[in-house]
């Protein structure tokens, strides 16, 4: 399990590419999210970032939800979009220390 205070205050990066129009899917997000959480903490999470395409802005924050496979506990997320303007963008993730209600 991927426990709060192994999430809360880290942060997590990773880079990944946007379409054309600078977006990108909820679930190619979400997979960008748990690949930078996988590689802190060793346990790769569940993510839902949602069903609306992301656009890709610098310093953007995204919301997304995260636990454990198996575990009933989900916690937000802020995902903050660095980009410079090309098709490659990179995440800082960083999951709250408190469940969500």
């Amino acid at each position: 399990m991927i426990t709060a205070s192994v999430l809360a205050g880290g942060l997590a990066g990773c880079t990944a590419s946007a379409s054309i129009d600078r977006t990108v899917s909820s679930s190619a997000f979400a997979t960008t999210v748990a690949d930078a959480l996988e590689r802190e903490v060793g346990t790769r999470p569940d993510v839902d970032c949602g069903d609306d395409a992301i656009p890709v802005v610098d310093r953007s924050e995204v919301h997304c939800d995260v636990n454990t496979p198996g575990y009933d506990v989900v916690y937000d997320s802020v995902s903050v979009i660095s980009t410079d303007g090309g098709d490659d963008y990179s995440v800082a993730v960083e999951v709250d220390s408190e469940p969500k209600e």
